[in-house]
């Protein structure tokens, strides 16, 4: 027969299996792992502590259990907002929480209202779920983190909605009770959902937590280690994509091939570490100068690719000149006990899309411009022709060096 006791004991098995599935994501050092843990332990204590009611001392199983499993919803709501690197409000969490054991005191050995105390605990648990399934509604989500939020969203709102459901019932006096521990229907249901809120709550947190390691998984594998530019494999199959699109919808499509001149002289002078300052700024620069749409690459040691959608070859031809303009004017100092600044520039391979061409074609016409631009002198822009892919013209001339 189900009773209480036995859905307590249950629920706290449950938890404690709970527990061990979040100790295998605290290696994963996200944020909000370690609040979430320390709340499944303060309700598996406290499903206990409910569940001994009778057989120990009254404080622990009514003031004690309580002040645990508001602590648990609290450390689930801090989780949640340290997860989402929101404020978190301790000080309001915990000062309200004091507050409701207080009253339960109150109501307790001052007078004996059980359905008072059902009712305050409901009004506490309610709101901090309801304010856990708005916070993950308003969080950005994206790819595979859209389900695993709105499930745990809609639970929270779910239990918010019990939680007032109980307090009405009891608060009202619609539902006489006697003893929480009264096997009634309403009450055994109850019961049930307040008992299931943590391992539930756990669950949807699991599910985030791995989307989020999934997103990390997936950017490290997808960006460069050094200067956080897409990787060459992540490079073409966003260009794959782009030429499927602008070929459906005849838009051009134009691309960007450049690198760092005398490179391997800067290594050499001053050092892999300065090389490796020089080829994250670029980067950093880059990225101001293109558009948020545009996707910038790191396709070989120091060579970059930028794709550019909805650009045609005259329009690809100044934002490759501003770019040219914007790496050339900028140095990168040696550390601040040394006062020597490195300049450095970049030549840049232009070609734009032809009908019926693929992203390797478009790339290798970049890349014979890329070597023009090298052959005349460097810091230059040259655009591929695309009637004569094996003959680029310099449309930019290359400009003097700036002084070192």
């Amino acid at each position: 027969m189900l009773t209480p006791f036995n859905l307590l004991l249950l629920t706290a098995v449950f938890g404690v299996v709970m527990l061990f599935v979040l100790l295998s994501l605290m290696r994963s050092g996200i944020t909000g792992v370690r609040h979430w843990l320390a709340a499944i332990v303060c309700s598996i204590v406290s499903l206990l502590l409910y569940a001994a009611r009778g057989k120990i001392a009254p404080i622990l199983t009514f003031e004690l259990a309580n002040a645990l499993y508001g602590a648990a919803i609290c450390l689930l709501y801090t989780g949640v907002c340290r997860f989402l690197s929101r404020p978190v409000p301790a000080k309001l969490l915990f000062g309200t929480l004091a507050l409701l054991i207080a009253l339960i005191a109150v109501f307790h050995y001052g007078y004996d209202l059980l359905h008072v105390r059902i009712a305050l605990v409901s009004i506490f648990h309610g709101g901090l779920c309801l304010a856990i399934g708005l916070l993950l509604l308003r969080a950005p989500q994206t790819g595979p983190t859209h389900y695993s939020y709105r499930f745990t969203a809609f639970m929270a709102i779910l239990f918010a909605f019990a939680h007032a459901v109980r307090g009405v019932v009891h608060g009202t006096g619609i539902e006489e009770l006697s003893s929480a521990f009264q096997s009634a229907p309403v009450n055994l249901l109850f019961i049930s959902l307040g008992a299931l809120v943590m391992p539930v709550f756990t669950m949807g947190v699991v599910m985030i937590v791995h989307d989020r390691m999934m997103e990390q998984a997936m950017a490290a594998a997808n960006r460069d280690f050094l200067t956080g530019a897409w990787s060459r494999r992540a490079f073409f199959e966003f260009a794959d994509r782009e030429l499927v699109r602008v070929q459906r919808n005849r838009r051009a499509l134009s691309l960007l091939l450049f690198d760092v001149d005398h490179f391997k002289r800067i290594n050499d002078t001053h050092g892999h570490a300065i090389g490796d300052r020089v080829l994250t700024e670029i980067v950093q620069r880059t990225e101001k100068e293109l558009r948020g749409m545009d996707c910038i690459a790191r396709v070989g040691g120091e060579e970059f690719a930028a794709l550019l959608p909805e650009v045609d070859a005259a329009s690809a031809l100044v934002v490759a000149e501003r770019l040219r303009a914007a790496l050339g004017t900028h140095v990168v100092t040696e550390g601040p006990t040394v006062n020597a600044a490195i300049a450095y520039t970049v030549s840049i391979g232009v070609a734009t899309l032809v009908p019926s061409e693929s992203i390797a074609e478009l790339m290798r016409r970049a890349d014979i411009a890329l070597y023009e631009a090298k052959a005349g002198g460097r810091n230059a822009v040259v655009c591929a022709v695309p009637d004569s892919a094996d003959k680029p013209v310099i449309e930019v001339r290359t400009l003097p060096l700036p002084a070192r």
